[in-house]
Formats: structure tokens, C-alpha cells, sequence
């Protein structure tokens, strides 16, 4: 008998957004045996409503991959589907749906899934975004063994990197799913082989994400201005940091801060301290040099193309 290779064994791969892609194919262009892929179903976009293909399913076709896109992935059409496909390992990266114990009990292997922080720290949906906005220097991707819980089952496999200090949620994440099909095709052939010891997650060590939405953003002045930096960073590219100004929205790309001694301040959070090189603006703590932004309906720019047309003591923020 032809012993069975590690490339022998059936995957199906679920993942939806443009981070799972790197990991897919890394795992195509391995030789691994992709026997389907699954993504979520593909959703209009835009202000048209276009309706467009998820990345993944877009990257399946590229390859000519069996693809599946069920509204539900526990629904008993893909649970018997799953049955008579003899599948040994499911693998999930940013799937988008919970999977539940009678589908993650499936595969003779079981599934893992590849999530964008050092597990327990930062569970849920937006491990990214949150370890920018919180402020972290560190961060990395955990492979896990998937069980009913949200990002609960055992650690797998780590790998860690540093995060910049001018570092951008959305260029963290292009580095992290670079980072995490890496640990894929490196971790994959011990896991097959057994080589590999669980580790069980530490309940009191674990922190979660916040959901986010279209006013995560929105800047509150109090803070400090390093604070007020990170949400920036950690906001873009969605949903965008944003404030009001002039009786208009206005968004808020880059910014750098500006430390005060102690004490030293006359202005109130919110209040326009400098209006000649650009917004200079005070916060809860130092200060805060804005230098992209955007008014709503207006383009992109320097604030130092409009600061002039302002004065000290001007506003930002909601009115009250």
C-alpha cells in the first residue's frame, strides 16, 4: 500500500475578505488537495448596489476551485454535504458565520482557523483595528483549534511581529495575512504528523474586540492626543476617523502629536490652538497636528491648504 502523504489529505478551505486570500494560496500553490472552497454568499456594494464577488470566491474562480457560498454553513444541505465529502481538515480564516460542534466535528482532523492576533488577547471580529487603537506594539496570528466558543479552543500555533508606531490598521493588516499563510504551510505538515502540543487558552488572560461600525470613529477631544492618534491609525481604512468642524463633517486620515509640558495649556479640548501650518488642536492631554483631511462632499487633502481660513479658538467636535 502507497503510504498517504501529507499532501494527500482533502481540505476545504472557508474564508471570505481579502485576508484569508494569501492563505489560500499559499495552500494552492503548496499542492495541498483543495477539494472546495466555501465563502459567504456575495452581497451588494457601494452606493450603486453592485453586487460583486467576495475575494475569495473571486480567487476560487481565478483557479477554477469547486466553490460554495451557502447562506448558512449549519444548514442541513451543507452538513450533509459535508458527510459524503470524506473532508480530514477544515481550515477558516475570516469566514464571517459561527460554526457550530455538529460541522466543526466533521473533519477527521476536525478545523482550525487562523485568527489575526495572539490568542486569548483579542477574540472576536476586529483583533486588528483593536490592537492599533489600543495602542499595542505587539500582535501576530494563532492558529487554533476550533471549538463552539468565540476564539476559545486551543492554541495551535503563534507567530508574533511588531507593530510600527505610524503602522495603519489596514497595512497591519496586509502584513498579518502575509503572516498567517506563512504559519499555515509552516504548521500544516506537523500538524498532519502529530507533532504539535494543544495549548488550552487562559480564560482570565482573554480580552475581546469591540464591534466595530461607523461611528467607532469619531473622535472625542478629552482624550489624550496619543489616544486620539491610535483611532486614526487603528480606524483606517474603514471605517475612518471623523470629527466635526465648521458646521461639517469632517474626516480625519493622518495626524502626529504634539507633547505639552503639564499644565501649560489655556484652551479647552476640541480648540484650535494653531491655524497657520495646518490644525493644531488641543486635547485631553497634549496636543494634535491634523494633517490629512476630508469635508464631507470635498476631496482629500493638506489641512495646511485651509487652515488659514480659520481661527484660534475654533471648535471641533459635536456642537452642544
Amino acid at each position: 500500500m502507497v503510504k498517504k502523504t501529507i499532501k494527500d489529505f482533502k481540505i476545504i478551505f472557508m474564508g471570505t475578505p481579502d485576508f484569508a486570500v494569501p492563505a489560500l494560496n499559499a495552500l494552492f500553490n503548496a499542492n495541498y488537495q483543495i477539494i472546495n472552497i466555501i465563502s459567504q454568499p456575495n452581497h451588494a456594494k457601494g452606493r450603486k448596489q453592485i453586487i460583486s464577488d467576495t475575494p475569495i470566491a473571486k480567487f476560487a474562480k481565478s483557479k477554477k476551485l469547486d466553490l460554495l457560498q451557502p447562506e448558512s454553513i449549519n444548514s442541513t444541505e451543507m452538513k450533509e454535504y459535508l458527510l459524503h465529502s470524506e473532508v480530514d481538515l477544515i481550515i477558516t480564516a475570516a469566514y464571517g458565520q459561527i460554526v457550530k460542534e455538529e460541522i466543526l466535528s466533521i473533519p477527521k482532523f476536525g478545523c482550525i482557523n487562523l485568527h489575526a492576533s495572539l490568542l486569548p488577547k483579542y477574540r472576536g471580529a476586529a483583533p486588528i483595528n483593536a490592537a492599533v487603537i489600543n495602542g499595542e506594539t505587539e500582535t501576530g496570528v494563532t492558529i487554533m483549534q476550533m471549538d463552539k466558543g468565540m476564539d476559545t479552543g486551543d492554541i495551535l500555533f503563534q507567530k508574533s511581529t511588531m507593530i510600527d508606531k505610524n503602522e495603519t490598521a489596514g497595512e497591519l493588516f496586509d502584513r498579518l495575512a502575509l503572516l498567517a499563510a506563512d504559519s499555515l504551510i509552516d504548521f500544516l505538515p506537523e500538524f498532519f504528523e502529530g507533532k504539535y502540543t494543544p495549548l488550552k487558552q487562559d480564560p482570565e488572560l482573554a480580552t475581546y474586540t469591540m464591534k466595530m461600525d461607523r461611528n467607532t470613529g469619531e473622535i472625542d477631544w478629552h482624550k489624550s492626543a496619543t489616544e486620539i492618534f491610535n483611532l486614526i491609525r487603528g480606524t483606517q481604512p474603514w471605517p475612518g476617523a471623523f470629527t466635526y468642524f465648521d458646521h461639517k463633517r469632517l474626516k480625519v486620515f493622518s495626524a502626529e502629536v504634539i507633547a505639552q509640558e503639564e499644565n501649560t495649556s489655556s484652551f479647552e479640548p476640541g480648540e484650535l490652538i494653531n491655524c497657520e501650518d495646518g490644525f493644531t488642536v488641543q486635547c485631553g492631554k497634549d496636543t494634535l497636528h491634523i494633517l490629512e483631511i476630508q469635508f464631507a462632499s470635498g476631496k482629500k487633502m493638506d489641512s495646511k491648504i485651509c487652515s488659514h481660513n480659520y481661527n484660534e479658538r475654533q471648535k471641533f467636535g459635536r456642537l452642544e
